[in-house]
């Protein structure tokens, strides 16, 4: 009797854990435990899915900025070589543009030349034309402001120029070689004025030798005739402005 109890009473228990007791006689254990379990993992997995889409989300933005960042880059890149070919031709233009002066008037500008090992410093002189002529300095003295009118002989306002010339290049230039260049102008008769430009220049290298006291062997002459104006021969302003005395000097010494 007490047997049956027992059993009765395990019975109960088993039932009451879930257990179940099946046609065949067999126990089995109910399917609510595994119901739960398999809810739970979908649960996670479904879990899983859904935050996928935000982790793609946030790679494509990543992805999508990169892209754009190359593309900003590129284009940097390509108006760098746009800005860089533009100035190579404004650098081309104006050496072109310095070659034709040089070639037109024989003064160069050019930066290169200015800024040579060999080239001179310029020097200002008070009333007095100065240039550069590539290495060379042109100091520039119309024939009209040296002399008495179709004269060879050099007039007070012509002494105190070339005062000031011969001071300024003792200062700058004591031991640079010197040429005298007599110009005649186009237009005038050419034998007569062309002798008169040699012994004009004559006269201004003999003040300079005697006046001043430059030394001898620092100057040399020539005469360019009507060859190298200045000056439109087209005015008589501009006829008279090429009949001029050009002091050229050299970087080379004496």
């Amino acid at each position: 009797m007490n047997s049956i109890a027992g059993y009765s009473t395990f019975l109960l228990c088993l039932m009451l854990a879930g257990c179940q007791l099946g046609p065949d006689g067999k126990f089995s254990w109910s399917n609510k435990d595994s119901t739960a379990a398999g809810e739970t993992s979908t649960a996670g997995a479904n879990a899983e899915n859904s935050s996928s889409p935000t982790t793609g989300s946030a790679m494509d933005k990543l992805t999508a900025d990169n892209e754009s960042l190359n593309a900003e880059l590129a284009k940097a890149r390509q108006q760098f070589r746009v800005t860089a070919s533009e100035l190579d031709l404004v650098k081309q233009q104006l050496k072109d543009a310095n070659n034709k002066l040089a070639n037109s008037s024989g003064i160069d500008l050019s930066a290169d030349n200015a800024e040579g090992n060999s080239a001179l410093e310029s020097v200002s002189i008070e009333g007095i034309v100065v240039g550069r002529d590539k290495n060379n300095i042109r100091i520039e003295l119309p024939r009209s402001q040296l002399f008495n009118a179709n004269t060879v002989i050099i007039s007070n306002g012509g002494k105190t120029i070339l005062d000031r010339v011969a001071a300024a290049i003792k200062q700058q230039y004591p031991n640079q070689q010197i040429m005298l260049e007599a110009h005649a102008a186009s237009g005038l008769t050419p034998n007569d004025d062309h002798q008169q430009a040699i012994q004009q220049t004559t006269a201004v290298y003999n003040y300079l030798v005697g006046m001043t006291q430059l030394p001898a062997n620092q100057l040399s002459l020539a005469s360019r005739g009507n060859n190298q104006p200045r000056y439109s021969n087209a005015s008589e302003q501009g006829r008279e402005a090429n009949q001029r005395i050009e002091l050229i000097v050299y970087p080379e010494t004496y």
